[in-house]
């Protein structure tokens, strides 16, 4: 199988570390608009890290990053476009949900990052990409948390949710709002 890869910077929109996995010529994206749209990619795999500090990114800047990837994701199977499978690990599962609040549950996060949103309470009823069609997103489950996740769902608008083990992450078609946990 021949890959080609490239990161995106959604803190600028630049493109870096660009892979060609075969021997054959590959023609890179210049920009994250393009990496998203004309580029066409199979898979878009957004990491862990901050989740108050991803949404951010996702949300400032000239490009609209929540709309590019939900384009690439959602759209239907045509000539010109196949839908992108979206794959999210910790902060990047959580930001595919409906809600990004549940990133508020643990504390593990620091929202001082993000200008003007600097406290959880800042967070409650913020909006992710909502890819799975109306399901929240929450990582790093164990026994340790049942608990908590079972007191704070129902603050949720629904009750449906995805928890991810340690090593899962959310894997999302999103033309069909439909999901898997992969590990």
């Amino acid at each position: 199988v021949s890959v080609s890869a490239v990161t995106l910077d959604l803190d600028d929109g630049s493109i870096k570390q660009p892979y060609n996995g075969s021997d054959e010529g590959s023609v890179f994206p210049n920009d994250g608009k393009q990496a998203l749209t004309s580029w066409n990619p199979h898979l878009i795999y957004v990491e862990g890290g901050n989740t108050f500090w991803l949404h951010y990114c996702l949300n400032k800047g000239s490009e609209d990053w929540f709309r590019l990837i939900c384009e690439a994701c959602c759209c239907t199977d045509s000539d010109e476009r196949r839908p992108a499978l979206y794959v999210g690990k910790s902060a990047g599962a959580i930001v595919a949900g409906k809600y990004v609040e549940t990133a508020t549950w643990k504390g593990w996060d620091d929202p001082s990052i993000v200008p003007g949103l600097e406290t959880y309470d800042d967070w409650m009823g913020s909006r992710g990409l909502d890819l799975v069609g109306g399901v929240s997103v929450f990582p790093h489950m164990s026994e340790d948390w049942v608990e908590l996740v079972n007191d704070k769902k129902g603050s949720l608008d629904g009750d449906e949710m995805i928890t991810l083990q340690e090593q899962e992450a959310c894997c999302i078609e999103g033309s069909l709002h439909d999901s898997f946990i992969s590990s």
